[in-house]
């Protein structure tokens, strides 16, 4: 989150958790046009089309009323099935659900993991991969990490 000032940023969390969502993730990719910002929102009864219009008509004064002269191209998006587990609270909500981890280093001579999500215990998670090994994944090593989607 480089990309924004801190008070832009935290802007954006507070008009997102008062509309009663959670401000899951933003991602940035720069346009020929700006920079784009994907706003993830997440809630207890999921997203729907409607929770995204109403996000965005709320956050977009915000970039309105920013006083830099960049050009902000704006969506805002559910995280989807295959969402990224980011924090803490993340790891534990989805505990049993299949995960998808690609380490920033070499663990056990490996960059990518898969398997059940066991558990969390401070900044360790613990897996059980397709060997039916359990492996202890520090949280800080994690480049990216999602769940795999089940479809049935």
């Amino acid at each position: 989150m480089d990309y924004l000032e801190k008070s832009l940023e935290q802007q954006l969390f507070n008009s997102v958790e008062s509309l009663g969502y959670e401000l899951m993730d933003l991602e940035f990719s720069p346009q020929k046009k700006g920079l784009k910002i994907t706003v993830f929102i997440d809630h207890d009864n999921g997203i729907d089309i409607d929770d995204c219009v109403n996000t965005t008509k709320e956050i977009s004064p915000i970039f309105e009323d920013d006083e830099c002269d960049k050009s902000y191209i704006i969506e805002v998006s559910s995280p989807g099935l295959d969402r990224k587990l980011i924090n803490k609270e993340h790891f534990d909500k989805f505990i049993g659900k299949t995960i998808k981890i690609k380490l920033k280093n070499k663990l056990l001579d490996r960059k990518n993991f898969k398997g059940q999500l066991l558990n969390r215990v401070k900044n360790t998670i613990t897996i059980n991969d397709h060997d039916n090994k359990k492996i202890e994944i520090d949280i800080k090593l994690i480049d990216i990490c999602r769940i795999v989607p089940v479809f049935k």
